[in-house]
């Protein structure tokens, strides 16, 4: 089975990564009661953290590289679309050579960190994001936690919610 490749930022992996994982988890607090008896409670979602190892290959395997770290000297998150899994929205947290470079073959290893919002806006401040292609406008509602109302109401330019063009500002707030 050919899965759809690893994506981020709008940029697409030639080759998916060898090795993927995904942590996912709740935090949780535990409380001992008078009587000895142990509960806990669920205090939310952690951010998601994806890592892994990969190979590029190729004899543009370097300027191949060096696309990933454009994408995390960027300092933004961006959209991240892994095989088989829900879209998020990450920051390239770490992204590192893991072997000595060989002829058009380079190891590589990657830390995704996921964020859920952007920057707290500030009072009055506009805050905008750039569209990614096979977008949409519920996509980008789910992610930055907006209500689709709003953001339709936001953005007057974009006439159809279900695909953004890639490169169309929405603002979110």
């Amino acid at each position: 089975m050919k899965w759809a490749p690893m994506r981020f930022g709008g940029v697409s992996m030639r080759h998916n990564p060898e090795k993927l994982s995904i942590s996912d988890k709740n935090r949780l607090q535990e409380y001992l009661s008078p009587c000895c008896e142990a509960d806990c409670q669920v205090l939310g979602r952690e951010l998601c953290r994806v890592s892994g190892e990969g190979v590029l290959f190729g004899t543009d395997c370097i300027e191949q590289y060096h696309t990933l770290e454009m994408l995390q000297c960027n300092h933004t998150p961006a959209k991240l679309v892994l095989p088989k899994m829900q879209p998020l929205y990450a920051y390239l947290k770490e992204l590192s050579l893991s072997a000595e470079p060989r002829d058009d073959v380079l190891r590589y290893r990657f830390i995704f960190v996921e964020t859920k919002s952007p920057r707290k806006a500030l009072r009055g401040e506009r805050y905008y994001v750039t569209g990614a292609s096979g977008e949409s406008l519920w996509d980008i509602a789910y992610v930055y936690g907006r209500p689709i109302e709003e953001l339709t109401a936001l953005n007057p330019q974009i006439p159809l919610i279900d695909d953004i063009d890639e490169g169309v500002r929405v603002r979110i707030c």
